[in-house]
């Protein structure tokens, strides 16, 4: 069992960063960033260096980056890994890995599990796919809270991340998601060879 430290995008991947760390029968630390891909790329060097004594999980949404690959991103953002810098590429994006666990998130989401695609890292936009399946809700709860407003220039329901946020913490199984989402597997494999 061990501490670790998080550095995240946002608010919904500090919830999926610190289930992880959980479910991996690891202690959550202090989480840091929750400021965009941005703000990681321009510290990642810093928190690197904490890394020599402290472990840290950081998470960054692939298709933010711009780059060709994963590998890719690793090779120019963090070349000289320190060992306890578990710096994890998310394909595509976080909610990649959440569509993952398409049993939960149909019960969650309130819609038939055939509106949930499989292959969730291959999507081209996870996160407009799944407010698109949050579309065809029974709920009209659900539809109001994770859509967005007709005529909006939000990309998102005005309670998309405290909806997903509680889809995380209480009904998300990792142990499926895993199963359907490589660069998750390869998350928790990291997470489970920690002593």
């Amino acid at each position: 069992m061990s501490i670790i430290n998080t550095l995240v995008e946002g608010d919904l991947d500090e919830a999926a960063a610190v289930k992880l760390v959980r479910d991996t029968h690891h202690v959550p630390g202090v989480c840091y960033g929750k400021r965009g891909w941005g703000y990681i790329r321009n510290k990642i060097q810093g928190f690197n260096q904490a890394a020599r004594a402290l472990h840290c999980l950081t998470l960054v949404n692939f298709m933010d980056t711009g780059l060709p690959c994963p590998a890719e991103v690793v090779e120019q953002w963090l070349p000289h890994r320190q060992p306890r810098m578990l710096f994890r590429v998310v394909v595509q994006e976080l909610e990649s890995w959440l569509i993952a666990d398409r049993g939960n998130l149909a019960d969650f989401l309130s819609v038939d599990v055939a509106f949930v695609p499989m292959g969730p890292e291959q999507l081209e936009d996870p996160k407009q796919e799944l407010i698109n399946i949050a579309r065809h809700s029974r709920r009209k709860q659900i539809r109001s809270a994770v859509v967005p407003e007709a005529g909006s220039t939000a990309q998102v329901g005005k309670l998309y991340v405290s909806e997903m946020m509680r889809f995380i913490e209480t009904r998300w199984d990792i142990q499926i998601a895993r199963t359907n989402a490589p660069s998750l597997n390869q998350c928790l494999l990291a997470l489970e060879a920690l002593p």
